[in-house]
């Protein structure tokens, strides 16, 4: 509870930070037409100079854009154990919708599913499914440009599938349970079409407690995803 306290005081300083930075800039005055001058040769030198300057601005607005929505989706690989033991590497999906509220912060509802077959002695075959489906906050620190980083902290629900085959004199069984379950990290998005981008990468940790009423220790894990995302709308 302490890191989850920590994660999420750190995460709410962020946003009251983000939140300041995104008021619209103020509209500079027009200049005063006394100060233009009249001689022919510096006329044809002032018209010259604020082309290079229109084109020098709209090639930094260029650079951003401003989407309402997006869609994110990929491959998700998943370190998963419970916390001093050896975890266990389980690959799968994410699938993300992502609300931009403001340039700089949006509030995201992720889905993702990874799973794994363990084969442990003396035991019947295991097909592990892990599925997990949380909401957070999600920052944007230089809002949306090619190159765009990101950071969130999401909470939600977990839910743990074990599929144990037969083993003589054992039948099948299937063990499964629900626990709350939370991830923290970011990643980095690289923006190659109007509407697309590529997560070239996206990191977090997170937790969970399942058969918590068996006196089971939490579970850590660690995620790597990389995907595509897509954008919908504008602001």
């Amino acid at each position: 509870m302490k890191k989850f306290a920590g994660l999420f005081v750190l995460l709410m300083l962020v946003v009251v930070a983000a939140a300041a930075q995104d008021a619209p800039p103020q509209e500079t005055p027009p200049p005063d037409s006394s100060s233009q001058s009249t001689p022919s040769t510096s006329s044809s030198s002032s018209q010259t100079e604020p082309e290079a300057g229109e084109k020098q601005e709209k090639k930094k607005v260029s650079t951003r854009y401003a989407p309402k929505y997006e869609i994110a989706v990929g491959f998700a690989h998943r370190s998963y154990g419970i916390a001093g033991a050896s975890k266990i590497g389980m690959n799968g999906w994410f699938g993300s919708f992502d609300y931009d509220w403001k340039s700089r912060i949006g509030f995201v509802g992720e889905a993702q599913g990874v799973y794994t077959t363990q084969y442990p002695p003396q035991a019947g075959v295991e097909h592990i499914s892990l599925y997990s489906l949380m909401a957070g906050p999600q920052i944007y620190p230089f809002a949306h440009h090619k190159v765009t980083p990101f950071g969130h902290f999401l909470y939600g629900e977990g839910f743990y599938r074990n599929s144990i085959g037969p083993y003589s004199p054992f039948p099948s069984n299937v063990v499964t349970d629900f626990s709350h379950s939370w991830e923290g990290g970011g990643g980095l998005d690289w923006h190659i079409k109007p509407n697309w981008s590529v997560r070239a990468f996206q990191f977090d940790y997170g937790s969970t407690h399942f058969f918590k009423s068996n006196g089971t220790g939490s579970q850590g894990s660690y995620r790597i995803s990389f995907g595509i995302v897509y954008y919908l709308g504008s602001r």
